[in-house]
C-alpha cells in the first residue's frame, strides 16, 4: 500500500513470517491499508527468512527460521536489532502475522506509553487462573496472588520509546533464561506479562483488538476489529 505524503503520524508495523507464516503477510498488509487511517505514515518491517519483494514503506530484517517456539521467543531481539529505524517514528505496533484487520482502527490504539491488549481467552478469568508463569527459576515468574490482566501477546505496541524500552528489557531477560535452559511458559508473551505488571500499560486495549476467529457467530461481547486467525498450529509450526 503507498505512502501517504504530508501525514500527521509515522507508525511502524512489525511482524515476523518465517517458515510457512509467509504466506500471511500480504494479506495482513491488504487489510491493513484498507482499515487503518489513510493521513497515517505507515512501514512495516518484516522479520523473515525468505526473499520477499519491498517497497517504499516495506522493510525486510532476514532473520534465521528456528525450530518452535524460537521464533515467538525471540521477538524483542529481533525487535532491538530494528531500534534505529523503529525510532525513527511517532508509534510502533507489533502484529502477529497470521491476523487480519476487519473493521477501522485508528486513533483510539495511540498512547505516549505501552498499549497492550486483553487476551480474548482469558478476559474472564480469576487471576490465579491466568496463564501466568508460576516458575520461579525464570524471569516471567509471576507468583500465585499476582497479576490483574493478562495481555495478548498478537497485538501491543505504543510510543516508540517506552516499546524499545520494553523490548530491551524483555529481551535481555529471554537470553538469561535461554542461557539457563529456562523457556517461559507461554514465551515473549510471560515476559511481556511481567513487565506489564510492574510497568502498567497507559493503555488498555478490550479483546476487540486481538478477536480469535472462532467468535464469531457466538455471543462473545466485543466487536471484531484486529482478527487472530484460526488455523492449524502443528502444520504451520513443522
Amino acid at each position: 500500500f503507498p505512502v501517504t505524503i504530508g501525514c500527521l503520524m509515522k507508525i511502524c508495523l512489525l511482524t515476523i513470517a518465517t517458515n510457512k507464516y509467509i504466506q500471511f503477510v500480504e494479506p495482513l498488509y491488504e487489510t491493513v491499508a484498507k482499515y487503518f487511517p489513510e493521513e497515517w505514515e505507515i512501514n512495516c518491517v518484516i522479520f523473515t527468512d525468505h526473499e520477499v519483494e519491498t517497497s517504499d514503506n516495506v522493510r525486510i530484517c532476514n532473520i534465521g527460521h528456528e525450530p518452535w517456539p524460537m521464533p515467538t521467543l525471540k521477538r524483542y531481539n529481533y525487535f532491538v536489532k530494528e531500534k534505529d529505524f523503529i525510532l525513527e517514528h511517532d508509534y510502533c505496533f507489533y502484529l502477529d502475522a497470521d491476523m487480519r484487520i476487519d473493521n477501522l482502527v485508528g486513533e483510539e490504539v495511540l498512547s505516549d506509553g505501552i498499549v497492550a491488549t486483553m487476551h480474548p481467552y482469558q478476559s474472564f478469568n480469576t487471576v490465579d487462573t491466568m496463564s501466568y508463569d508460576r516458575n520461579p527459576e525464570s524471569l516471567a515468574y509471576v507468583p500465585c496472588g499476582e497479576g490483574k490482566t493478562y495481555y495478548a501477546g498478537g497485538f501491543n505496541g505504543g510510543e516508540v520509546n517506552s516499546f524499545i524500552k520494553m523490548a530491551e528489557v524483555i529481551a535481555d531477560r529471554v537470553n538469561t533464561d535461554l542461557d539457563k535452559g529456562i523457556i517461559a511458559l507461554w514465551h515473549d508473551e510471560s515476559h511481556m506479562n511481567r513487565y506489564l505488571l510492574d510497568n502498567p500499560p497507559t493503555l488498555e486495549l478490550t479483546p476487540s483488538y486481538c478477536y480469535a476467529e472462532e467468535f464469531y457467530g457466538t455471543d462473545y461481547p466485543y466487536e471484531p476489529k484486529i482478527i487472530a486467525l484460526k488455523k492449524n498450529h502443528n502444520e504451520l509450526r513443522s
